[in-house]
């Protein structure tokens, strides 16, 4: 209940219909209650003394109060649900808030089918607490109370019965719980399984698909699916004995009040008796009538101790979430500064976890404002993991990367993040439009910086091609444009900016060489002249900028200078030159 708690604060700010769904549930339970009283007096009184007047009059009365209890459950559930639907849609908005702010560290440890869990399955669980709140779970313990009150009041003796049945149910709600919360949370585990491979195989249809693996991937899946099926199962045969065992001491107890009404009746018990000295039938249904609703509320108190605890697991999933220490925060003296460009990394080491494998190894180097850099090097050599120290998604291990002679440590990350244009390996397109995907570099963008930064990276044709221009819609992931085309989008979106540190992420590879000669050409000639990272696997890119910075397999620096310089000075360089280029440095074409 801890970890559920600590999400109530987002019902409170609903008081009034807090207020309103409680009033109506109290006026439910007390029709509810009060009906049996009247049918007593019905039994016991008017028919006995054939008092039809008295039979009417009681009958219309019951009638009123059953379309009240009716009218109070309708408000009742309509201000539950109204609660429910606008605490988890603030939940969850505060979930996907605190999920944008998690470094890539963050996403790494919880992993991204874990969040997408979080966000969905476990919002819906604890938003069916929200909604069973103010209809079950303080409704259950009302009825018991009432209901106690009332049967004791009507006949003590039969109220021992309770001793016998409460105490059965209680024993049987702790023995389940006590089985099933630790399932649970296992089932929830193995949901987590499930959706990473659902995301994995939604994410590469085209390499599963080009290579055939359709039936390891199916059995992949099959496997995880069997495994969510077995701990879903566990988790549900405890379930399963819930509901028969209830059953069995509900009626067990209306047997019981029969057992006890018929030995009092037989002993003559005078309470048992009317006036005329005819059996009380009206009291004996008025005790079996409380004696259900106290059953009742027992059992809804039973489900509902299950189902918080189901609620209770995924809230604590949630509030790891919230509770995630996000290891790039600003300083509490970041400075907001407007770069010019020069770049500075003084004996960085960097590794992913913290289990010491170091990516790179004493990187130092500099690159003066407006420099157009090429990096290079084999597959895994780092690369990428070196650029994405720059705009500071993950913190160096050892030395800094400075910006300006600042280190990025010292400076405001949103400030910071706002001065680079960014185009990673993989273009990454959103559904909605061309325009709404460049604009979310620069969303104050007008539309002549749109139609610039377009015609920089060579999309613009396609644009101006198409009757809906810039309006022209994109589905999920660019499915419906080419390789190229998404990744023209994508530097498009990172030119709109003006960015002061423009990084290239072998961004060019999907387009032919001479459209990249082109793109390469216009962001030369951007007045603004940005600082460039070009990553590039081809060294008829790289030969291009002013300096080459060559990185070996042991993330360490093998050479930076010209093309020239490091077919004389890196190993490296002269490895991958020659197997691109003749001798000379003369492309094979």
């Amino acid at each position: 209940m801890r970890n559920i708690n600590q999400l109530l604060r987002y019902a409170l700010p609903y008081k009034k219909h807090m207020s309103i769904a409680i009033i109506a549930m109290l006026v439910q339970v007390f029709v509810g209650f009060y009906i049996p009283f009247i049918m007593k007096d019905i039994i016991d009184i008017a028919l006995p003394s054939n008092d039809l007047n008295m039979v009417l009059w009681l009958s219309l009365f019951m009638l009123g109060l059953a379309l009240l209890g009716m009218a109070g459950g309708i408000v009742n559930t309509y201000s539950s649900q109204y609660i429910s639907q606008h605490a988890s849609a603030e939940l969850r908005l505060d979930l996907f808030n605190k999920i944008q702010t998690l470094s890539f560290k963050n996403i790494d440890e919880f992993k991204t089918s874990r969040l997408i869990t979080n966000a969905t399955n476990d919002i819906v669980r604890v938003q069916m607490f929200f909604t069973f709140l103010l209809r079950m779970i303080i409704r259950a313990p009302l009825m018991v109370m009432f209901g106690l009150f009332l049967a004791i009041t009507t006949s003590i003796e039969l109220s021992n019965v309770f001793f016998i049945t409460i105490p059965l149910l209680i024993v049987s709600i702790i023995i389940i719980m006590l089985f099933a919360y630790p399932k649970f949370k296992k089932v929830q585990m193995a949901l987590d399984d499930l959706n990473n491979v659902v995301l994995e195989n939604s994410n590469a249809p085209q390499v599963i698909k080009s290579f055939v693996s359709q039936p390891y991937e199916k059995g992949k899946f099959n496997k995880v699916n069997e495994n969510y099926r077995k701990i879903n199962t566990s988790a549900e045969t405890v379930m399963a004995f819930a509901e028969p065992i209830i059953n069995m001491i509900f009626n067990l107890g209306v047997a019981l009040i029969l057992i006890f009404g018929a030995y009092y009746l037989n002993q003559g018990n005078p309470s048992f008796f009317n006036e005329l000295g005819e059996p009380r039938v009206g009291l004996l249904m008025a005790f079996s009538s409380y004696s259900q609703q106290i059953l009742i509320g027992l059992m809804m108190f039973a489900f509902m101790m299950i189902f918080i605890s189901r609620a209770d697991v995924s809230a604590a999933r949630i509030n790891e979430i919230f509770n995630a220490e996000i290891d790039l925060t600003n300083a509490p003296d970041a400075k907001k500064i407007k770069l010019s460009g020069n770049i500075t990394f003084d004996s960085v080491d960097f590794g992913y976890g913290d289990n010491g494998n170091l990516v790179l190894k004493n990187v130092s180097f500099t690159i003066k404002t407006g420099e157009k850099i090429g990096i290079i090097g084999s597959t895994g050599s780092g690369k990428s993991s070196l650029v994405s120290l720059i705009p500071r998604l993950y913190d160096t291990l050892n030395g800094q990367v400075l910006l300006d002679g600042e280190s990025i440590k010292t400076l405001d990350i949103e400030t910071l993040r706002n001065e680079i244009g960014f185009v990673t390996q993989n273009a990454i397109i959103f559904s909605g439009s061309i325009g709404t995907n460049i604009l979310q570099g620069n969303l104050g963008a007008d539309l002549n910086q749109l139609e610039q930064a377009s015609k920089d990276a060579l999309i613009y044709d396609f644009v101006e091609s198409n009757e809906a221009y810039f309006n022209y819609i994109v589905k999920s992931k660019g499915s419906n444009l080419s390789g190229g085309q998404k990744q023209r989008i994508s530097i498009a979106r990172a030119l709109i900016r003006k960015p002061a540190i423009l990084i290239l992420d072998d961004a060019t590879s999907a387009v032919d060489l001479q459209s990249e000669r082109k793109i390469l050409n216009a962001i030369n000639a951007l007045s603004y002249n940005p600082t460039l990272l070009c990553i590039s696997q081809k060294v008829s890119t790289v030969r291009r900028m002013d300096k080459i910075l060559v990185l070996n397999n042991e993330g360490q620096i093998d050479g930076f200078g010209t093309h020239d310089v490091l077919l004389k000075q890196s190993k490296v360089y002269q490895e991958i030159s020659k197997s691109q280029l003749n001798i000379g440095g003369v492309d094979h074409a």
